[in-house]
């Protein structure tokens, strides 16, 4: 039989660990943007107030329960007794490194040199985000998915070398850090077992049931709590809780008819230059593995492709299970298995001369410039000396340099158990202040009962006409991106009803003038109002 990659004796540690570093930085190139990044202005508050409830204490979202208590317990002290930034920092680095370990140990049998191997992790960090389809990423800020991708690689690494076992306790790490992720590699992981060529446990009955056991016993940890999220709420609610969930809020991971068509498109070519690539390299019992595998992620979507036209019909239904995220892990192994069929073409010197008139040392050199080009173009918005004007992408939908500013001065000189009104679209608000807000549209809670609290505090705060805004409706289309915008006697109402005392304002609101109250501070983009009933004499 042909000596499989991976399989011979194989390099030292040390060269191991030089490749681990190395898919390290070419991950951290990528993912490089500056603090907070997407989600972390949500997780990594929810993980310091975790560790120190007194910090950010009544906020309405940093208390709603959560399904990713391991990150918190593991993160938490870290946030707690460091700048957020430099958590996220630390965080991230941490992250880039345990993903990189578990690629490296998921690709080693799938692609023959080391070339290949730096090589397909470039491919991998540049192409995921251009094949994805349903918004998925592994490479970014720090969160507990993250680590659940990590586990995720490793258990695959075991997978494809025919060690179900071991796989089958990294998917229930993998699920523990992260139910989503690791619950459907498990799924995924099942299916390759049952279809796939694998030789008897290499384990002894016992040691073998033991570590199936395992893998369950850590995937009840991250399962229980998410399935409790679900709870205390009846059958009405807890269908419009869904709803809130899957159709107004996040959409654009788990609804197919909201999945925008160049995405979609991209995808369903991703998954045919697999399928040819793949066909095309030489064949080898752990890429027979890795296929199937692929093969489950994408019949996984195909589910709930198939779930999701059945809304019309029984939507309360339909939307209970579409919030699964079934197109998750597609996202990411579809890429990967492009990538690693890719390489492990262009590594066989026949395979390569078959898809390319050229020669096979040349098209590799090609393809090599090829991918430092594309590093060097996604590592552009590091945030190094001279790229001030780079933003983190929490703040997207804010002013940043405006905002950043406003920040700093409610930290500096406003009480330390203030609430605030904030902008529709500040994420980061809570992470930059330590302050409590009433509500932020990015930070939506998980669970049913705070699901409903979270659209009654959008909507008041945020619609025209609350009042013709039934419980049941979807999100109104008619949202004002400030509570301002609504006039001052709603700001007086929405702050009486959730206790805020501040309000951070954009200044280009309309009838900005007209308001009450003398800003205490303001800048070109904010002004910071303290709502009393008697006007601040404060100058701006």
């Amino acid at each position: 039989m042909r000596q499989q990659p991976g399989e011979s004796k194989g390099p030292s540690m040390a060269v191991i660990w030089a490749e681990i570093l190395a898919i390290t930085a070419i991950f951290a190139a990528v993912g490089g943007w500056p603090a907070p990044d997407v989600n972390e202005a949500v997780y990594l508050t929810k993980a310091r107030h975790f560790a120190d409830p007194a910090w950010g204490r009544g906020d309405f979202f940093l208390e709603t329960p959560d399904a990713h208590g391991i990150f918190y317990l593991l993160l938490g002290p870290l946030a707690a007794r460091l700048p957020l930034e430099q958590a996220a920092w630390i965080g991230r680095l941490a992250g880039w490194l345990a993903l990189a370990t578990g690629f490296r140990h998921a690709v080693a049998p799938l692609v023959a040199t080391r070339w290949g191997r730096l090589a397909a992790a470039a491919a991998f960090a540049i192409v995921m985000e251009q094949t994805t389809m349903a918004g998925e990423w592994v490479i970014g800020g720090c969160e507990a998915k993250v680590f659940a991708w990590a586990f995720l690689f490793a258990a695959l690494g075991e997978l494809v070398r025919g060690r179900f076992e071991t796989a089958w306790l990294s998917l229930g790490a993998a699920t523990a850090v992260h139910p989503i992720v690791g619950g459907w590699g498990m799924a995924a992981a099942v299916a390759t077992r049952l279809v796939g060529d694998f030789r008897p446990a290499h384990f002894r009955p016992l040691a073998a049931a033991a570590l199936l056991g395992g893998g369950l016993a850590l995937a009840a940890v991250g399962i229980g709590p998410a399935l409790a999220l679900s709870g205390g709420v009846d059958d009405v609610e807890r269908a419009a809780a869904t709803g809130i969930y899957v159709v107004d809020r996040l959409h654009h991971h788990l609804l197919p008819r909201a999945f925008p068509a160049p995405m979609m498109a991209r995808h369903l070519l991703a998954v045919v230059a697999w399928w040819l690539l793949q066909r095309l390299a030489p064949a080898t019992l752990p890429r027979s593995r890795a296929t199937a595998f692929t093969l489950a992620s994408l019949a996984i979507s195909l589910a709930g492709f198939a779930i999701s036209l059945a809304e019309p019909f029984a939507p309360d239904a339909t939307l209970g299970l579409l919030r699964f995220y079934w197109f998750r892990i597609a996202d990411v192994l579809v890429p990967f298995a492009l990538v690693t069929a890719a390489v492990a073409v262009l590594e066989d010197d026949d395979c390569c001369r078959r898809l390319f008139p050229a020669r096979p040392a040349t098209v590799r050199a090609g393809v090599a410039i090829l991918l430092v080009a594309g590093l060097a173009a996604h590592a552009s918005h590091w945030p190094l000396p001279g790229r001030a004007a780079i933003r983190p992408r929490a703040d997207a939908k804010v002013q940043s340099a405006a905002w950043t500013a406003i920040c700093d001065w409610v930290r500096d000189n406003t009480p330390t158990d203030a609430c605030f009104l904030t902008p529709r679209g500040a994420a980061s608000f809570t992470w930059r202040t330590g302050r409590r807000e009433v509500v932020a549209w990015k930070n939506s809670p998980q669970d049913a009962r705070s699901l409903l609290e979270w659209r009654r505090r959008i909507v008041d705060c945020f619609a025209a006409n609350p009042a013709g805004v039934a419980d049941g409706d979807r999100m109104p289309a008619d949202l004002e991106r400030s509570t301002a915008s609504l006039g001052a006697e709603r700001m007086r109402q929405v702050a009486k009803r959730y206790g805020a005392d501040h309000a951070i304002v954009p200044v280009d609101v309309p009838g900005l003038a007209a308001l009450p109250w003398k800003p205490l501070h303001a800048n070109d983009g904010y002004a910071v109002y303290r709502l009393d009933d008697t006007p601040s004499d404060a100058a701006p």
